[in-house]
């Protein structure tokens, strides 16, 4: 049993290795996010081979004790985070946090290079000036601090999506850029880790000792996220990539600005209504709150508060609400049988079949196809 699993375990820190090193140098996919989550799975290899080595020892030197290997567990929430903000494009708000935590991680890592230099110039190590207890401690508050990181990582990368699901709601009108169901599996697929990573914390604050089931269950679940999880989240691009920056900065703008409160104006909304019908600007599929706004030179702002504040709706469901009964009148027009339902809903504004079947299915309560049978 013990052949099996160190079989699997190794073959899973090669295949790390490989796609780490994909991750951060491809040409063809080059981005920070991928170079973050390179980095990400590069640390559980380091973390796997400390563990799984075969000797103790390279020459003299142990590398079988506290700090005598870089300590890289801080790394693991905040690469973790890091990449998951970068998709989002949200890492700028959170720049003070990631970096106070680089800095912890790389202040970690260092204790390892004063280590190697205490052993090279004196041939003695850390051990020699300090007390095993005073190690042990300082080890053990790393393993706890980078645990308590993980969750508020993950508490944080899970709000980030659920705000930016919103934000899409309201200043995009495809529902289909949401594109975050890989986002959501990237994120609940760390949390069986987290959840046996805890449990063995647990353990040794209890007094536990040596390798428990809970280390060997944390990393296969670490060889689940290895082989499919991590390259099936290199293979996304960026959820704002290009769409136009503007709108993400006056996003963060919106929720940093004090201006006055908007007052809900009836003739305004009217006005927005009369000129969506009469311009059709819904059959624009990537249409945004922005260029509505740009054309009509009203601010997005103002808007969107019509909007939500009149006819109860977000920027979303008010442009699909035209498209659908743009798409009624084709689907009842004898004359247009021959048209293909997605193709009536492409002429619509639907930026694709899903989320013209969503926008049906919310409004009307029914599929395309019941009215094309009528």
């Amino acid at each position: 049993m013990e052949t099996v699993i160190n079989t699997i375990v190794w073959a899973a820190i090669i295949q790390g290795l490989l796609l780490s090193t994909l991750y951060i140098f491809s040409k063809r996919r080059r981005s920070l996010a991928n170079r973050l989550l390179g980095l990400f799975l590069l640390c559980f290899v380091f973390e796997a081979l400390s563990m799984w080595l075969p000797f103790d020892y390279l020459g003299t030197f142990s590398i079988g004790q506290y700090f005598d290997l870089p300590e890289v567990k801080i790394f693991f929430p905040v690469l973790f985070l890091h990449y998951v903000l970068e998709k989002l494009g949200a890492a700028q708000r959170f720049r003070n946090f990631l970096k106070f935590n680089y800095f912890l991680g790389f202040l970690m890592m260092g204790i390892t290079v004063i280590n190697l230099v205490l052993f090279l110039t004196s041939g003695n190590t850390i051990r020699e000036y300090f007390s095993w207890s005073a190690i042990s401690n300082v080890f053990l508050a790393n393993q706890y601090y980078a645990f308590f990181l993980t969750l508020i990582s993950l508490i944080i990368a899970a709000l980030q999506v659920l705000q930016y699901k919103d934000q899409i709601k309201n200043e995009y009108s495809d529902l289909g850029m949401l594109e975050i169901k890989w986002l959501w599996q990237l994120i609940l697929s760390i949390v069986p880790i987290v959840i046996m990573w805890g449990l063995e914390l647990v353990r040794i604050a209890f007094g536990g000792t040596g390798m428990s089931n809970f280390v060997l269950l944390t990393w296969a679940f670490i060889i689940v996220f290895i082989y499919f999880m991590s390259f099936r989240a290199f293979q996304h691009k960026n959820l704002f990539e290009g769409l136009p920056q503007k709108s993400i900065d006056d996003k963060l703008d919106e929720k940093n600005d004090d201006q006055e409160q908007i007052n809900e104006d009836q003739e305004l909304t009217a006005q927005l209504c009369r000129e969506m019908e009469s311009k059709k600007y819904y059959l624009n599929h990537d249409l945004t709150i922005h260029d509505l706004a740009r054309s009509l030179q009203i601010s997005a702002r103002l808007i969107s508060a019509c909007i939500n504040r009149n006819l109860k709706l977000n920027f979303t469901e008010w442009v699909n609400n035209y498209r659908v009964d743009y798409a009624l009148t084709m689907l009842k027009d004898p004359k247009k049988n021959h048209f293909s339902i997605e193709g009536i809903g492409t002429d619509s504004g639907f930026k694709s079949r899903s989320a013209m079947y969503t926008a049906f299915k919310k409004k009307t309560g029914k599929t395309p196809g019941y009215y094309r049978k009528e």
